[in-house]
């Protein structure tokens, strides 16, 4: 009997994640939200699941413990590894006001709201239930909104901000909802209780941003111990997420420090720790497992998330209660907790631009954040935590019930599972499917006036090369003379007018035209810089602590451009960077500034520069529609950049010769390692080596390229 039920919870969870699957490829031809797709799916499985025959497709169903244990940390740390520190910091103000200050906010007004208008619609609720149900729901979903931005192209800070104080505010809802589950199961009330919740929120907050430093440190190092060991490095990732997040359960149950409890969210620290292995440690990993890790993380993201939003539908068949019984009360809620979410944006909001704590949040993000607020998958999880019949707690449950006279057929649980259901399903089949046209209306995605030159260059650069290798080709005999002939007609056409339209933006910037190309090209010279960078990177030509410092050089020029700031400023102007990581170790490391430091600094930044300037030198013989000077000008910059690294490099080469010499031969070696192994690799695809032959020889080669190492 196990045997047969473990076999069609089996069937059931390959057959979710098939039709999930397909459902994915359909939502992205009919241009519709995936997650709504799946919660549909989920809601037609309900009847369909009462038939005998098909009977096991609700076999596998989500647990507390799959959801907390299993899913949330794959869900947490995939939002939170690409999140770039120093723009949460630079940000940080917006979103802990929402995450942390707007929060509380929402939760304490969709309490006082339904603990008093309940009442005038047949039901009379106990605030803490209000409050466990304001803390639960308050916490927002971005799945569905993100993948929206990203289709659309919302702007990056404001994507940010959206996804930091999804990711900041899951930890804080979860923190609250415990502290006040705590004290529903525990059955008392007064002051004491209230100052024992406030100590146990902050050590849950505080304490899971320490331990989640700790861990997320810890185990880079660790990566960087096992680095070029690509499988290992990815399960390291995996191990991470879960084991942070499980010690910080075990901690929170089992540690006490001088009588007091100590809890620590495993939410807030699992997220803290993905952000830091996003950032510290992520060039501890091998540069070629990072695309890697990319797709594994985002499959796992998909997996769990699937299976989260379609089961969620199926959950409504567990429920042993009429919906319709409460239409009166989900309509309620939807109201309550939209006037709640926009008083816990505006708020907090308008309080940072009035005292302009930070840049200027407009008016129309804050209406999109008021209304892009989606709930699913957390709040989900949230409803199961609390104990049902035959869970451990369920009697303290319905002490409590006893307490507050409960006098309703239906459990606490139940309750609130309906109206967070109600709510859930309001935001993705209404605010999911209404977003990405408000985002129109708004023109949150309209192309700035940098974007629109940058549009109109990349159809000109597009269509340029392909006119070249269609002359190429046509030279080489490939295609016939008619057809050479339309092809060419058409690609010179579009090239015309991609030409023709950027001429005519640049006329309507007037004054500003020959602003607006250098800004452009200067950044289309950064881009190169950082692409030739990685590169020396990705061969061990320069050491993580010098690719850092270049790195984070490099990406400020790209802020201010992008802010419409100069691409320099002088070094007295510079403002002190957050680039907290950099200079912890450069108060542990002894050698920071030593003679090869140097070295490989100006060494790395004669290669980029000439890089620069030879690509600047190509594109300046295409005809863009405007004067080549802008050219000259950011060409002639760099040629100053090249000639003070070259003389910098020479006067630390006169220096220390000897030792200069054998890293120059080193690092000669390991520029022939990269054509060796090109080499080996066009070998593989023509078939001249076997499978066995390819990875001996990659082994050795990537032995040779990583030796030497030089480690921060």
């Amino acid at each position: 009997m196990e045997e047969v039920s473990f076999l069609s919870s089996t069937l059931s969870l390959l057959i979710l994640l098939l039709i999930s699957s397909f459902t994915y490829i359909f939502s992205k031809k009919v241009n519709f939200p995936y997650t709504v797709l799946l919660v549909i799916i989920g809601l037609l499985f309900v009847p369909l699941s009462k038939i005998h025959f098909f009977s096991f497709i609700d076999d596998f169903s989500l647990t507390p413990d799959i959801l907390f244990f299993v899913f949330l940390p794959i869900l947490l740390f995939e939002a939170a590894y690409n999140m770039n520190y120093r723009q949460i910091i630079k940000n940080w103000k917006s979103i802990t006001g929402l995450a942390v200050f707007g929060l509380l906010i929402s939760a304490f007004v969709i309490a006082g709201a339904l603990f008093f208008i309940f009442p005038l619609v047949g039901f009379s609720i106990p605030f803490l239930v209000c409050l466990l149900f304001g803390s639960l729901i308050s916490a927002t979903d971005p799945v569905a909104v993100l993948s929206i931005f990203k289709s659309i192209g919302a702007p990056r800070r404001l994507t940010l901000i959206f996804e930091g104080e999804s990711v900041a505010n899951d930890g804080t809802s979860v923190a609250l909802f415990l502290v006040i589950l705590g004290i529903i199961l525990e059955g008392k009330s007064g002051i004491g209780v209230v100052g024992s919740g406030l100590l146990s929120f902050a050590s849950m907050l505080f304490g899971g941003i320490l331990f989640g430093v700790f861990t997320g440190l810890v185990f880079s190092k660790i990566i960087q111990k096992v680095k070029n060991n690509e499988l290992v490095e990815i399960s390291l990732t995996l191990i991470l997420a879960h084991l942070t997040f499980v010690l910080s359960e075990l901690i929170t149950e089992h540690v006490s420090i001088g009588g007091f409890h100590l809890q620590i969210s495993g939410v807030i620290s699992t997220a803290v720790a993905a952000i830091i292995i996003g950032n510290y440690g992520r060039y501890k990993i091998s540069p070629k497992v990072e695309e890697y890790m990319e797709k594994f993380w985002g499959f796992f993201a998909f997996v769990a998330n699937s299976l989260v939003f379609i089961l969620m539908g199926l959950i409504l068949s567990t429920v042993n209660i009429s919906f319709s019984e409460f239409l009166i009360p989900i309509f309620v809620v939807i109201v309550v907790v939209m006037i709640a979410r926009a008083i816990s944006v505006y708020l907090p909001l308008g309080f940072i631009n009035i005292f302009k704590l930070e840049d200027s949040i407009p008016m129309t993000w804050q209406h999109l954040l008021s209304w892009g607020s989606l709930r699913g998958a957390l709040a989900l999880m949230m409803v199961l935590l609390i104990p049902g019949v035959g869970d451990e707690g369920y009697d303290k449950i319905l002490a409590f019930q006893n307490l507050v006279s409960w006098e309703y057929s239906f459990s606490i649980r139940d309750f609130i599972l309906v109206i967070t259901i109600g709510s859930i399903m309001f935001t993705l089949f209404i605010k999911a499917t209404s977003i990405a046209y408000i985002m129109k209306k708004m023109k949150i995605d309209a192309l700035h006036e940098l974007e629109e030159f940058e549009y109109e260059e990349g159809k000109i650069l597009a269509n340029f090369k392909v006119i070249e290798k269609l002359n190429n080709s046509f030279q080489k005999g490939y295609i016939v003379e008619e057809e050479y002939n339309e092809l060419k007609a058409k690609y010179e056409l579009n090239l015309s007018n991609a030409v023709q339209a950027l001429t005519h933006l640049l006329e309507g910037q007037k004054d500003k035209a020959c602003t607006l190309i250098r800004r452009a090209i200067s950044l289309h010279a950064l881009g190169i810089e950082k692409q030739y960078l990685k590169e020396l990177f990705l061969y061990n030509e320069i050491d993580e602590k010098n690719f850092k410092h270049i790195l984070n050089k490099i990406t400020r020029q790209v802020e201010r451009l992008e802010a419409g700031e100069p691409q320099l400023k002088d070094i007295a102007e510079i403002p002190q960077e957050y680039d907290i990581f950099q200079k912890a170790l450069k108060r542990i490391s002894h050698n920071s500034l030593d003679f090869t430091d140097m070295y490989i600094k100006n060494r790395t930044k004669v290669v980029i520069t000439r890089k620069v300037i030879k690509e600047l030198e190509q594109l300046r013989s295409i005809n863009f529609g405007f004067n080549t000077s802008a050219f000259d000008e950011i060409i002639t910059l760099y040629s100053h950049f090249n000639k003070l690294a070259q003389e910098r490099r020479n006067e630390i080469f006169a220096q220390n010769k000897s030792s200069i010499l054998m890293m120059e031969a080193k690092l000669a070696d390991k520029s022939l390692l990269k054509l060796e192994e090109r080499v080996i690799e066009d070998l593989y695809e023509k078939e001249i080596i076997t499978p066995k032959l390819f990875l001996r020889f990659m082994e050795e080669i990537e032995k040779e390229i990583y030796k030497d190492v030089k480690a921060i």
